[in-house]
């Protein structure tokens, strides 16, 4: 899990933004929908600016069933990540959870400007502990610079879901026609090949690289290139962290 967050944490932090008028206009405008959605939802607004590496949290009555957030109805902390709120979730699906934001970061990209407001991440996010019986509601939104086109301001929307979720469950999400752009859950069985997902079942089960040439019949430089492959893909350092995050995201 580190080391899907510290690459969605560079990628986010490292673009190359700089701020202007157009920037503060955008950040008060946003400040006022997080501060208008704690109020109506009874929820918890994490609004991070990625030019300053900060946040701005406002927290709605959800705050004190939870026990976290609770020295402000508005406070700012100095990161992007709202780890308060996350040492409340199921671990496994704050991992997912960064997968897919990575994926709708590099999606939301590809996007006209004038339509990203229309695409956001939607997840359900298992509680644990003493409020294991629910689950919350989590939308999160990039915007861009209108100069720049670099993502600078990431709004992310929790509240209480009305359903307790079974498994982490999440998409992106055109808001506007209601087409899902990617499920995470499909998203699973085409993130690594046939071929790699047989790789690294084979090397969960000790196999070394010549076995698993001869297995499949192929030669060793192919069954390294996609070991290379997979490691690349996963942002983990070997296959051993390969294999570990791969069945938590029950793709093999």
């Amino acid at each position: 899990m580190k080391n899907i967050k510290n690459d969605l944490n560079i990628q986010l932090l490292q673009q190359p933004i700089s701020g202007n008028s157009e920037s503060d206009v955008q950040l008060k405008k946003c400040q006022q929908i997080a501060q208008n959605f704690a109020e109506l939802e009874n929820g918890i607004a994490v609004l991070s600016d990625l030019y300053h590496n900060k946040s701005y949290v406002y927290s709605g009555k959800i705050a004190n069933e939870l026990a976290i957030f609770q020295s402000k109805q508005m406070q700012e902390i100095e990161t992007i990540w709202e780890e308060e709120l996350f040492n409340k979730l199921n671990p496994d699906d704050v991992l997912q959870k960064y997968v897919l934001e990575l994926k709708f970061f590099q999606f939301i990209k590809t996007i006209p400007i004038d339509e990203r407001h229309d695409y956001c991440v939607i997840s359900r996010l298992r509680l644990i502990d003493k409020n294991a019986d629910k689950s919350l509601l989590h939308k999160m939104y990039y915007f861009s610079n209108p100069e720049h086109e670099n993502i600078e301001l990431a709004l992310c929307l929790y509240n209480f879901d009305f359903l307790q979720a079974l498994n982490y469950e999440g998409a992106i999400v055109n808001t506007a026609d209601g087409n899902i752009i990617n499920q995470i859950e499909t998203e699973n069985n085409t993130f690594l090949s046939n071929r790699e997902k047989e790789i690294l079942k084979m090397l969960q089960k000790g196999k070394q690289s010549k076995e698993i040439a001869s297995l499949l019949f192929i030669s060793i430089n192919t069954v390294s290139r996609h070991r290379q492959n997979i490691l690349e893909k996963m942002k983990v350092n070997n296959t051993t962290e390969a294999c570990t995050l791969a069945q938590k995201l029950k793709w093999i």
